[in-house]
Parts: structure tokens; sequence; C-alpha cells
């Protein structure tokens, strides 16, 4: 359906048009028409399906001429990078619109210039929850007329903990309004906001199929945990890119990682939520100007990174939620580029592997690990174009007089050449990784060996987790793994003395439940129970267990207000 069958504002048109949008993608074709005739809408849809455009659109069209400008619709995004993209994209659209005023309100931006904006007057707010209700607080901003309310990324809200904010951020809206609500994934919590905030809401749901970048290249890598940051670091020297972003599940995972590229000499930075506003919005900036390489992430703080150009997305780890997928791939190969998405699948998320498949509808191809032959021509290839580099600056002073003191020494000019280059080609630290299944242990020796990790009942770990999780990184079958006892944050493990020291370390290098482990060896007895772990039952037959006597002095020694009234009848 092309954008001028709409009854859109021929304001709109023209901007749509200039932008290089020609037919609408299926929830703009859906949205657009039941918003402009005032409807609620539940629009399920992920990154790369020209959501933002299938709300902004019909509500430019739609506005109000308001003399006294209070604002007429609210946005609220869950970060500061999407609320300035979506601020962008709607000034896009309103570009030949006179009078419209669209202001961007977030944490980390001087209040008092916000205040001064409102002041100024304004249509449309794009804002974050907390800066949103920090000014209804003061009383700096009121919805007395606002006739929209928009709720963007709604599940990202809600994992960062913004239901009490939104809750009374809508309690502060008037009732007869439109109240559009967009979420790439529908958990019960959305739900519950909708039955409570909505009016007869139409559901809008994109197909897997509509969803897949066409133009992305999906590869994945199968390889163990602790051999992900070799491989990363060689396929970086592979493809060579100009640009390109890597996701990690959690923060501390971005912030290791970012380490140990910059000690391998790459420009690069990352971007979490424990980072301050100011400090992401530099990185950002820094990104998009192409003064950093690579940017690591984490899903939530990338949300609203909209960056062409963008060469490779890789999926360090594969995301805890299947839809966050879509959302890592449509980073790359936008404005009509192409990209490559690169997963690194270890043995045991084959299975997440086959249901990402299924829910893009798309086949992701396995490429086989970097062979030897190819990092020795990659560390030739790099040798020679470093000297074609240097061949073509001027010789300095201090070169060629080191130069012809070598040769008045008795060495020609091809001895300090190939000299040079075997300690060049020799300095490469790169190294065939070897397939995960190749490594399998053989345990021969039955002792075990008890050693302490850092995770337990608290972090939602299991027996099954933990088996997993050492079985891969120590290529060892799980039915070597001896007694497991969890308790609330330590669970205590037996591991094969043979290879103990090596386990650990390899142990060390992976995570459980996306969480990175500290281990340590282990003097405490297995049958040894921490009071929070008994249960109902232990404590049943300890009390059958004991004595006549026992029992009496047990009764004794309660405080006389804990003892039963004997019976005297």
């Amino acid at each position: 359906m092309k954008f001028n069958e709409f009854n859109l504002e021929c304001q709109l048109l023209k901007a749509v048009e200039e932008i290089g949008y020609q037919t609408a993608t299926y929830i703009q074709e859906k949205c657009i028409p039941l918003v402009m005739e005032g409807l609620d809408i539940i629009g399920q849809s992920q990154t790369g399906t020209g959501k933002t455009a299938a709300f902004a659109l019909p509500i430019l069209s739609c506005l109000q001429e308001n003399p006294q400008r209070r604002p007429q619709v609210l946005i609220l995004c869950p970060t500061r990078e999407l609320c300035i993209q979506v601020c962008q994209e709607m000034r896009k659209f309103a570009k030949y619109m006179e009078g419209v005023r669209i202001v961007p309100i977030y944490g980390g931006q001087p209040i008092t210039t916000q205040i001064r904006d409102l002041k100024g007057g304004v249509e449309i707010i794009v804002g974050t929850p907390g800066r949103i209700l920090d000014h209804i607080n003061r009383k700096t901003l009121r919805f007395n007329q606002l006739r929209t309310f928009v709720l963007d990324e709604a599940d990202e809200m809600l994992n960062m903990g913004f239901r009490e904010e939104i809750e009374t951020i809508i309690k502060s809206l008037p009732e007869e309004r439109q109240t559009l609500l967009f979420s790439a994934t529908m958990p019960k919590p959305i739900l519950e906001i909708t039955k409570l905030y909505q009016q007869n809401p139409t559901l809008i749901k994109v197909a897997a199929e509509q969803i897949t970048a066409p133009k992305v290249e999906q590869l994945y890598y199968e390889v163990n945990q602790g051999s992900k940051k070799e491989l990363l670091l060689q396929l970086l020297q592979l493809y060579q890119p100009e640009l390109s972003m890597i996701f990690c599940n959690t923060k501390k995972s971005v912030d290791d990682l970012t380490a140990d590229l910059q000690a391998a000499g790459y420009q690069a930075a990352c971007i979490h939520g424990d980072m301050k506003q100011e400090m992401r919005s530099i990185v950002m900036e820094r990104f998009k100007n192409k003064k950093i390489d690579i940017l690591v992430a984490t899903d939530v703080a990338a949300r609203g990174i909209d960056v062409n150009g963008m060469d490779i997305v890789f999926n360090f780890d594969v995301p805890q939620e299947l839809e966050y997928y879509i959302h890592r791939i449509g980073r790359t190969a936008r404005a009509g580029n192409e990209g490559i998405a690169i997963t690194f699948i270890t043995p045991r998320q084959k299975n997440y592997l086959k249901q990402i498949e299924r829910l893009t509808k798309s086949s992701i191809q396995q490429k086989q690990l970097p062979k030897l032959e190819d990092l020795l021509d990659l560390r030739i290839q790099t040798v020679k174009a470093e000297i074609i580099n240097i061949a073509n600056k001027n010789t300095s002073k201090e070169v060629n007089s080191l130069l012809w003191q070598l040769n008045q020494e008795g060495y020609d000019n091809n001895d300090i050449l190939l000299t040079l280059l075997n300690e060049k080609l020799g300095s490469g630290s790169l190294k065939e990784i070897k397939s995960p299944k190749s490594e399998k242990r053989i345990i021969t020796h039955k002792t075990m060996t008890r050693i302490e990790l850092n995770v337990g009942k608290r972090q939602r770990v299991s027996a099954a987790h933990i088996v997993s999780a050492i079985a891969e990184a120590c290529h060892i079958n799980g039915n070597e793994i001896g007694k497991i006892q969890i308790g609330d944050s330590v669970s205590i493990v037996e591991i094969p003395s043979q290879y103990d020291t090596k386990m650990i370390e390899e142990i060390s290098n992976t995570t459980i439940r996306g969480l990175s482990v500290k281990v340590s060896f282990s003097n405490a007895p297995m049958n040894e129970k921490r009071k929070t772990n008994r249960t109902k039952n232990s404590r049943v037959s300890d009390f059958k267990n004991k004595s006549k006597a026992d029992h009496k002095k047990d009764y004794r020694n309660l405080p006389k207000k804990q003892r039963k009234p004997k019976n005297n009848k």
C-alpha cells in the first residue's frame, strides 16, 4: 500500500517522499488508519518493522490547533537513546508542518532547560518515565489537553522496573484519550496494563517472516565458552569491519570484553544501564562519528541505536529472550545496505539456534572455525599491508643511519629484511581453536575434588544448570560430575581430581544462567547441611529420632511463655 493512499496531510506526504519511503510496511498499513480513527492499538513488533512511522504519521496528521500550546501527545520510551531517536524521526516527518514543536524530555539533561522549553509551548513530548514523573511532581508539566498517549517498547520499560512510574504517569492523564502500546513481546504484565488502561484495543502482530532483515547474512560458529574471546579476535582480523557491534547478556561481560578488546589494540567502547547518561551520550556520539570502531552493549542499552554503515553484529552471547535476536541483527543492513550477523553458539545452546530459526523463519549458516592455514595467511597479509604502509612513508635519518651501521658490520639488506620478517611473523598470537567435539576428556581416576561456586538458589540455579555448564566448559560427560549441594548463594560440587586445576580455570571462563562464575577449592563436607537448606521432612525425621528424655529436656529449655499449659484433667 502506498503512503499517498492514506488520508495524511500533504505536508507529511512531502516529507515521506523526501525521506524515500514509498510502500508502507505491514504494521504501518494496519496501524495508520486505526490511529487516525482514534482507536486504541496494541502493536507487537520488533526493530526494523517501521513502527515509529506507524504511530508518528497519523499522530502528526491529527494534531489540532491549540493556541495555548499544551501537550497533545505523550510518547514514553525506556531509554534516553530511543527517546532521542523517536524525536528525531518525528521531526523529519514534521519538517514541512509549521508550528509543530516536538521536545525530548529525559534524565541527564539540565531540567532548567527542559522547563524553559515546556514554557515555550509544545505539541508532542517524547520522554523517559523518570524525568516525565519528575516534571509532573514539579507541576511543570500538565496533561489536561492530552489526546494521545504512546507507550513504546513497553516490555523493556517493565524489565527496567518502570511499572510503578508508568502507572503513576497514566493516572495524571485524562481518562478520555487514545492509548497506543507497542512491545516486542507480550508477557503477562503487558497484558495487565492493556486491560487496565486501554479501551477495546486492536491487536496488530507482525509475523516472523516480516521482521527478518532480508539483507543480513546470518552465520554462527560453534565454540566453547572459554574460546569465545579468542574467536572474536580472529574474526575481527579476518573480516576487518569498519564499524561493528558486540552484544553480551550482562553488564560485567560488557565491561570485561571491552577491556580485552582495548588491550588488543582496538578502538572499543561499551554502553550499558549502569553508565551515566552523559557518558552514554559521549560514547554514542563518538561511535556515530566513527571515532570508535567497536561498540559493546547490552540489549536494553542498545535500544534506540540507529547507526548506518554497520558492517557486522556479533552475538557474543545468545540472547536471553529470543525476540532480542531480531533487535540485534536489525542494527546492521540499514538504509539499504548489506550486513552480517554472527552468533557464537556453545554445544548446549544448539536448541536455542533452532528456536531462533523457527522464530525468524530463516536458516542460519554454520561456519567452520578458522584453520591454522587461514590464520597464517591472515598474518602474512596483515604484515604485508603494514610493510606497504611503511614503505610509502619517507625514511627517517635515524633509519638510514642504523641501516648504514648494519651494512658496515657485514649485514646486507636481505639479511636485515629476513630477520625483521621472521620476528614479525613469529610474534603473532593467533592460534587455531579446536572444535568443541574434538576435546572430550577421558576420566580414568575416580577420586573427586570439591569446588565452590558463587551461585546458588538466590540466582535460581539448579543442579542441571551446573552439570550442563561444567560438562560443556570442561569437555567431560555429565555423569563424571559427583555430588552437588546448592546453598542460598554458594554451591559445592565434586569434580574429577584428575583434571581439577585445569577444570577450575575453564569453569571460571564460563557462565551459569548468564552469570559469571567464581570458582575455588572447597574443604566443606558434602553432607553438611545449612540451616536454610533443612527441609520439613528432615525436621520431622529429627523429631521422631529423639528420645522421650530429649523431648523433656527441650521443653524445660523453652521460656515459660512458650510452654503449653499442662492438661490437669
